[in-house]
């Protein structure tokens, strides 16, 4: 597949990404890409602020929130298992498929009980969230992975959870079940008990042979209105994808995606051809992550984008490359300008002079008329295109504990 390459439009450096190397015996996967900026539903922004305050939901508490919604993941994950298939989009990676542990596929496995699956915590302002991830594919060994700060060039595919609850496992989900929870007897909504007039277990409200007119895509014979997922179209579920490798600035994208990539690495190499094809060695990272709402969008979703209030969301991604990022081209890499460690650079705290620019996009930190990148020297000393913490130099002209260019009183050029 072939996608046309250009240079990654946001503020970040491009020397030296694309490591090129030249073999004949590695196995490579071709890309020709085009660039963005972000995408809309991988962005943690808000919606509309010209939103009439009256009809927005007050946002609920993160803790009490996330108490109650991580159980939820963790029973989808037990009653869910998933499935590989091939990829008519883009054969290079396998589509990621999930389905309810019933019926037919009563003996799958649970996602919960996977080796693959691993578990990481991210705690924001006191309170503890947990990434559920399914490991395909680490990335190269020797390569750097992403900070929280980098551009990353990944293909994605973000979808909301597979809600087919069905308590009695007979493959009919609940809200279609003449008797959800098997018990024998059928249920009873609002004191009106369920009708199943043709006995084949789905309510005549929800059974396409009590409703003739009514569309069932999937011929499962429950009708589309009330058949949350169809079960011959995978891609029913999904929100947002990209089968053409894009670049993200992780910085501006929702914690749970971002978090999940710092624990990938891309492929091993690739080589640019004439005709501007560029090929990656298929080591790259592959990796399905689910993600709280606390680390997605909570209660603020983006217009348009199917997503709901208070919605966990799966993301298969696949990392082939890394940029660090200085957005500011003061030499200082971005995820160095996090000054407090919390891994965000969008807070007061990473704003030294307290203007209208945080430090990460601010050529002059300190705001004294010295150019950041005047008060301190910088030295690839390997010459790998990444900047360390011990490549650069921090000047102290005052001995007071403060960097030059985070002290508005030490302003001496320090480079020619």
């Amino acid at each position: 597949m072939r996608f046309i390459f250009n240079n990654n439009k946001t503020k970040v450096r491009e020397n030296r990404i694309l490591r090129l190397q030249k073999s004949n015996s590695m196995n490579f996967r071709k890309y020709i890409f085009a660039s963005v900026l972000a995408l809309a539903a991988l962005y943690g922004c808000s919606n509309d602020d010209d939103d009439d305050d009256n009809n927005v939901e007050p946002e609920r508490d993160r803790a009490e929130q996330q108490a109650n919604e991580d159980p939820l993941l963790r029973r989808y994950l037990e009653t869910h298992f998933y499935r590989l298939e091939d990829n008519p989009s883009n054969p290079d990676y396998k589509l990621v498929l999930f389905d309810t542990i019933a019926g037919e596929n009563s003996g799958k496995q649970a996602l919960i009980d996977s080796d693959s699956l691993e578990t990481r915590t991210i705690t924001r302002d006191d309170v503890d969230y947990t990434l559920y991830i399914l490991n395909f594919q680490k990335g190269a060994n020797g390569e750097r992975a992403p900070s929280f700060a980098d551009s990353t060039l990944v293909t994605y595919r973000g979808e909301l959870l597979y809600e087919n609850v069905d308590q009695d496992g007979d493959g009919i989900p609940d809200n279609a079940d003449v008797d959800a929870d098997g018990d024998g007897a059928a249920d009873v909504d609002d004191g009106v008990t369920r009708v199943d007039s043709d006995g084949d277990g789905i309510a005549d409200n929800a059974d396409v042979d009590s409703n003739p007119d009514e569309p069932d895509t999937d011929g499962d014979g429950i009708i589309d209105e009330i058949d949350q997922v169809d079960n011959n179209d995978p891609n029913r579920r999904v929100f947002d994808s990209s089968i053409t490798p894009i670049w993200f600035d992780l910085v501006s994208n929702i914690e749970g995606f971002r978090e999940a990539l710092t624990g990938y690495k891309g492929a091993s190499g690739s080589m640019i051809g004439a005709d501007g094809t560029v090929d990656f060695v298929d080591d790259f990272g592959n990796f399905t992550v689910f993600i709280p709402s606390g680390l997605a969008y909570f209660n603020l979703p983006p217009i348009g984008s199917g997503i709901g209030t208070y919605k966990s969301l799966i993301f298969n991604i696949q990392l082939y490359a890394i940029n660090e990022s200085d957005h500011d081209n003061d030499g200082i890499p971005s995820y160095l300008e996090d000054l407090d460690n919390d891994r965000l650079v969008l807070d007061s705290d990473d704003n030294t002079d307290e203007d209208a620019t945080f430090n990460y996009l601010d050529v002059d930190d300190d705001g004294d008329g010295t150019l950041t990148s005047d008060e301190i020297t910088v030295n690839d000393a390997n010459n790998d295109g990444f900047i360390s913490l011990d490549e650069i130099t921090f000047y102290d002209d005052d001995g007071d504990g403060i960097s030059n260019h985070l002290d508005e009183d030490d302003r001496e050029v320090k480079n020619d």
